[in-house]
C-alpha cells in the first residue's frame, strides 16, 4: 500500500515533470527544432504525462479510499483536476485537433490548440497545488 511519505513523493514528482514538459521542454522544442518535429515530439511527452498523471491520481486515490493516505479535501480536489484536465486534452480535444490538421483547417487547430494549452496550464497549477495543500501541516 501507498503510505503518506510515498504519496507526497509521487505528488512532488508528478507535479514536477508536468511542470518541466509544459513550461521548459516544450517550449524549447519549438525553439530548437522545425515546427513539425517539435508538435510531434510535444505532443509525445504531454501524452506522457497525461498517463503519468491518472496513474498518480489513481494510486494516491486508492491508497486514500484503503486508508493508506490522509488526502486533505482542497488536494483531492486539486489532484482530480490535475488528471483530469489533460485527460480531456488527449480524449477529446486530440482527435478534434488531428481531424483540423487533416482537413488543413489551421485555424481551427490553433483554437483548439489554445483551449489544449489553457488546460494543460490548469493541470500544472492544480498539481502545484495538490503538493501545497497534501504537505500542508493540519491546523
Amino acid at each position: 500500500m501507498i503510505s503518506q511519505r510515498i504519496a507526497a513523493v509521487l505528488l512532488a514528482l508528478w507535479a514536477g515533470s508536468l511542470v518541466t514538459v509544459c513550461a521548459v521542454v516544450a517550449p524549447t522544442l519549438f525553439a530548437l527544432l522545425e515546427r513539425g518535429s517539435a508538435g510531434q515530439v510535444a505532443a509525445r511527452l504531454f501524452f506522457i504525462e497525461t498517463v503519468i498523471g491518472v496513474v498518480v491520481a489513481i494510486a494516491v486515490l486508492i491508497a486514500q479510499k484503503a486508508g493508506g493516505v490522509v488526502l486533505p479535501r482542497p488536494a483531492l480536489i486539486a489532484i482530480v483536476i490535475a488528471a483530469l484536465a489533460p485527460l480531456s486534452s488527449e480524449l477529446i480535444l486530440g482527435p478534434m485537433m488531428q481531424a483540423a490538421r487533416s482537413a488543413g483547417d489551421m485555424a481551427r487547430f490553433g483554437a483548439l490548440h489554445g483551449v489544449s494549452a489553457v488546460l494543460f496550464v490548469i493541470a500544472c497549477v492544480s498539481a502545484v497545488l495538490a503538493v501545497w495543500f497534501f504537505n500542508r501541516p493540519a491546523a
